[in-house]
């Protein structure tokens, strides 16, 4: 992987892993260094222990930072970076919130690669882009309509990126994955979790019959893995488990798996959507808008063109994912 065979020159390149202290992030370091001669350089706010490969501290935000990243012709580029969708985090300016790094950190790191002359990256985006589709499955061709700033936000990035590969000759492969879940990481699912482990009801936005996704960090970081020994093809692909549940399905294998004496109570969506618009009016919802939003829909990703392609093909299903993403829990 780090050496080019043409000119006889030896040409050696970095992976330089732009919120590589992530979750996700952490996950493609891991796979990457299991590659033999593979050069790995680290970039996020924040340094973690047990880190063995040169660290960069920077916040993409700021060009000045950005510009100390030692990015070389032949590197490739992971801008992993994003802030995370939080309910009610921060309450307000949330669009100011996500643009710092989704638009801003991203036109820096573009930036910095035209003038070191780089032409690689992956550049993972989010299915939240999609916003509502009443399409089943979702392909990569779907006209975007984002429903919030997370997702508008993202969908720009996707546009600088693009203009990148038009007018700069960028390679670069965009990931929309679907709910990216696994150990050590959570997010929303912390609060069915807790319900399940207390033996309290769940409610249901729906009655449950909508398909819903999710795709494990590991089939992430093999999807970059493939994308890289593919030479970084500048397409779009989604990512998303291959066989998902019907939502009241899955939740009722969960609660049988872990022997919980939870209920589902589904609840009419008219009802508790409105109560959830009302409380995010008033910024104290207990699931954000691009979440609560969906909840009812199918949300199913089609990831036929990452396996035409690339050869990608998730292992990991999503009832497994989910009992495993509640061991991390259960263990805390």
């Amino acid at each position: 992987m780090q050496k080019a065979k043409n000119t006889g020159t030896n040409l050696t390149f970095k992976h330089i892993i732009i919120g590589g202290n992530g979750f996700l992030g952490q996950e493609i370091i891991r796979k990457l260094s299991a590659k033999k001669n593979t050069n790995i350089i680290v970039v996020d706010l924040f340094k973690i222990s047990g880190n063995k490969f040169p660290f960069i501290k920077c916040d993409i935000s700021k060009r000045a930072q950005v510009s100390k990243i030692p990015i070389a012709k032949n590197d490739i580029v992971h801008h992993l970076a994003s802030r995370l969708i939080v309910p009610n985090k921060p309450r307000f300016g949330r669009y100011r919130y996500f643009e710092s790094t989704s638009i801003v950190g991203t036109k820096n790191i573009l930036k910095l690669m035209r003038e070191k002359n780089c032409k690689k990256m992956i550049f993972w985006s989010s299915d939240m882009v999609y916003g509502i589709k009443h399409t089943f499955p979702i392909y990569e061709n779907d006209i975007p309509t984002p429903i919030g700033e997370y997702g508008e936000t993202k969908l720009i990035a996707e546009k600088l990126v693009k203009n990148e590969i038009e007018k700069e000759n960028l390679k670069c492969t965009i990931f929309r994955p679907r709910l990216i879940i696994g150990t050590g990481r959570l997010g929303i699912l912390k609060n069915l979790f807790y319900l399940a482990k207390h033996n309290l009801p769940i409610p249901l936005i729906g009655n449950g019959n909508n398909f819903f996704q999710f795709v494990s960090v590991s089939d992430c970081a093999n999807a970059t893995i493939l994308a890289v020994q593919n030479g970084v093809p500048s397409k779009i692909y989604n990512l998303g488990s291959e066989k998902p549940y019907p939502t009241k399905e899955l939740l009722s294998k969960f609660i049988s798996h872990i022997n919980s004496k939870s209920i589902i109570l589904p609840v009419p969506s008219i009802l508790i959507l409105s109560i959830l618009r009302f409380l995010s009016f008033f910024k104290i919802s207990p699931m954000d808008k691009e979440q609560f939003l969906i909840a009812d829909k199918n949300m199913v990703l089609s990831s036929l063109k990452a396996y035409k392609d690339l050869k990608w093909k998730p292992k990991d299903n999503d009832l497994e994912m989910l009992l495993n993403a509640y061991r991390t829990y259960n263990i805390k």
